[in-house]
């Protein structure tokens, strides 16, 4: 019976892209920059802005526009853009968390959101967006990469070397004082070095628990195999992806991520809930990167599943992402949704369906 009622979401490509839809997005959004909460749909001003949140939304809508020229998307761009180059130190860094009478609320903001800030604005020069956000981009980038090396925290890390590939990729604005073979072997070494003081034959990670963003590990070892061709790179990420996806993915490869309720530490029990869409976009990222570096098939069916996670194939049948609006729901609970829907709940699922557009996720081969 579950099985027969997960079957109805299995994916149809054409259906599922032609339901990016920014409405919910920009409803969340005010002249200033994109509000983090909701509740249900309705914005939450009382919670303010984050760069967090506006980095990660400056990428989407520039996804967006790549695919469909709207000047909505052209608009948040924008929007989102300005925030976070208001929000840049002269020192490089960037506050985070910003109040909604534009007051800063910290002195500066976490290593998580330095280095995501630094792979959005990287990905985001490899969009269609107008050529002088993407000069406003080269300066804050330049400013940022002096602090480059200052960050060892595994998901840090791991964000800087995607942002590496983005820059890599690049041939319009390059950074001609920045060596990316060198730098990806810095950092993916920090990744090494983390992983052989904490891995063993029964627990094959860089922690000894696992939190948020898992695959986000795993990934970031992807891609930096796919820069230098080092197979102790590809060995590991192997292992670390193999064995998240062992506790992750049902035999029916359904995904049902960590839960946030205790998570999952080295030689205890797995939390079930709750489950939030930031976990399945990692796994499309990762599992889209694993695909590229070893053209397995096996990876890309794990990214499809948890794309297939937002539509209603997961362990409560129910549909996380509204087609009407672009609405994602913030998470799986013991007893169903949770109904709010704010903003790194929908840019997790948009930026997923974005990634099956561009990389062709979804077709059926």
């Amino acid at each position: 019976m579950v099985r027969d009622k997960i079957d109805m979401h299995i994916l149809q490509e054409k259906a599922v892209l032609s339901s990016i839809k920014l409405d919910h997005l920009a409803s969340l959004s005010d002249h200033f920059g994109l509000l983090q909460h909701a509740d249900y749909k309705l914005p939450k001003f009382e919670f303010g802005y984050t760069t967090d949140d506006n980095c990660r939304g400056l990428l989407v809508v520039s996804k967006f526009y790549s695919i469909s020229p709207d000047p909505l998307a052209k608009k948040l761009a924008q929007r989102y853009l300005a925030f976070l180059r208001w929000a840049q130190k002269e020192n490089g860094q960037f506050h985070n968390e910003v109040s909604i009478d534009r007051r800063f609320l910290d002195v500066v903001g976490s290593e998580d959101c330095q280095c995501r800030t630094f792979w959005a604005l990287s990905a985001t020069l490899n969009t269609a967006i107008p050529v002088d956000f993407k000069l406003v981009i080269r300066e804050m980038l330049e400013k940022f990469l002096p602090t480059l090396f200052s960050y060892s925290s595994p998901r840090p890390v791991a964000f800087l070397i995607f942002g590496l590939k983005e820059l890599s990729r690049q041939r319009e604005i390059t950074f001609p004082n920045l060596d990316i073979p060198s730098a990806v072997r810095t950092l993916a070494g920090r990744l090494v070095e983390q992983y052989e003081r904490n891995a063993s034959p029964q627990w094959a990670w860089f922690e000894d628990i696992m939190t948020w963003g898992n695959a986000l590990l795993p990934g970031s070892l992807f891609v930096s195999y796919q820069l230098l061709g080092d197979k102790k790179l590809l060995e590991i990420a192997r292992e670390s992806f193999d064995f998240m996806s062992d506790h992750v993915f049902d035999h029916q490869l359904i995904f049902q991520p960590v839960g946030n309720r205790g998570w999952f530490p080295r030689g205890g029990e797995k939390a079930q809930f709750d489950q939030q869409p930031i976990e399945a976009m990692w796994m499309t990222i990762a599992g889209e990167e694993a695909f590229e570096a070893t053209a397995q098939p096996h990876y890309r069916c794990k990214a499809r599943s948890a794309i297939e996670w937002f539509w209603g194939r997961n362990c409560h049948c129910l549909p996380l992402y509204d087609p009407e609006d672009g609405s994602c729901a913030d998470g799986l609970t013991p007893d169903g949704l949770n109904p709010n829907r704010g903003v790194e709940s929908t840019l997790s699922a948009l930026h997923s369906l974005l990634l099956a557009k561009e990389k062709g996720i979804l077709n059926n081969n």
